[in-house]
């Protein structure tokens, strides 16, 4: 027997279902960099008018800010080691997270 010498080359394109998952994939990506580029810009703009209310005169609402904005990163920080101490405890049996030990 003798092996071929043609060889099938033919091509595949996407479907238009592909195409329109990549191109919903690349708007929330580009989406998603967006509001990650923008939060420390966001930041500095909230600190900003931080500092500057509480130099014009407004200390009183601008502690008040401090004291509300540290409490609740103080309680997602506490909620958050909560958690991570949970499920470290449900997982320690060496047989994995589905209990089927």
């Amino acid at each position: 027997m003798s092996t071929p010498t043609t060889h099938d080359h033919t091509t595949t394109t996407p479907t238009s279902g592909a195409k329109k998952k990549g191109l919903l994939a690349g708007i929330g990506i580009a989406v998603a960099c967006a509001v990650a580029c923008s939060l420390p810009l966001i930041a500095a703009g909230g600190l900003a008018a931080g500092v500057g209310a509480f130099l014009a005169g407004g200390e009183a609402v601008a502690l008040g800010v401090v004291l509300v904005v540290g409490a609740l990163v103080g309680a997602a920080l506490w909620v958050r080691r909560r958690r991570a101490a949970a499920a470290s405890n449900t997982c320690a049996t060496g047989c994995g997270c589905g209990g089927g030990c």
